[in-house]
Order: structure tokens, then C-alpha cells, then sequence
């Protein structure tokens, strides 16, 4: 299998990682810049840490939020009308979403692609 299959195929848990430790470094970073006075000190030894690194680490964060964050909600609602356009048991309603299906399988991964197969033989496609 490919890297960038292996990718697809976990999308959603990778982009939900970056989205997560984007939001990480973003509230350690904004403790560094902006709130070192007013936080515990287990909290300011902490953002202290990475010392001038913080600007980067926000910087990074701030990006790794965007594409994390974009990546995460895409994967979620391609599910959800992967879904919503595999319900149908009308065959010409299924032909007429059928390459918006291959679209989304391909994208969603192999599981996703062996169910609109499943789908084309239980509906006689081809």
C-alpha cells in the first residue's frame, strides 16, 4: 500500500491529530506571548520551555489549526454524504450520483470503495 493511500485511509485521525496538537501549541504559545503573568506556574514553566521557539510554534499552530481543522471537517462531511447518497435503493437516483460516489469512495478509502462496489452489485450497475 502507497504512503499516500495509508494517509487517506486515516484522514480523519490524522487530521484530527494535527488539528489537536495545533490547539496545544497554540494555548502554550499564547501563554508564552501574551498571559505568562497571570497563569500557575506549572503553566508558565511549561511555555517557558521551547524559550523563542514559541513565535515558531505558533506560527505552526496557527497553520497546522487551518489544515488540520479544514482536512477534519471535509473527511467528516464526505462521510456523512457518502452515507446520506448510499440510502437509496433507486437505481437511477444511485446512476445519477454515481460518480459523486466514486469521487468520495476514492477519497474516503478502500472500505469505502468495496461498499459502492457492494452497492453496483446489489443494484445491478456496472
Amino acid at each position: 500500500m502507497s504512503f499516500i493511500r495509508s494517509i487517506r485511509e486515516r484522514l480523519l485521525m490524522v487530521s484530527g491529530s494535527i488539528f489537536a496538537i495545533s490547539i496545544v501549541g497554540i494555548i502554550i504559545s499564547s501563554i508564552y506571548l501574551f498571559f505568562q503573568s497571570t497563569v500557575p506556574d506549572f503553566l508558565r514553566d511549561v511555555a517557558r520551555a521551547p524559550g523563542d521557539w514559541n513565535y515558531w510554534i505558533l506560527l505552526l499552530s496557527a497553520l497546522g489549526l487551518m489544515v488540520g481543522g479544514w482536512y477534519f471537517y471535509d473527511t467528516v462531511k464526505k462521510r456523512r454524504k457518502f452515507e446520506d447518497l448510499m440510502e437509496t435503493n433507486s437505481r437511477s437516483k444511485f446512476m445519477r450520483n454515481l460518480p459523486e460516489l466514486e469521487e468520495m469512495a476514492w477519497y474516503l478509502g478502500k472500505e469505502y470503495e468495496e461498499r459502492l462496489e457492494e452497492k453496483k452489485r446489489t443494484l445491478r450497475v456496472k
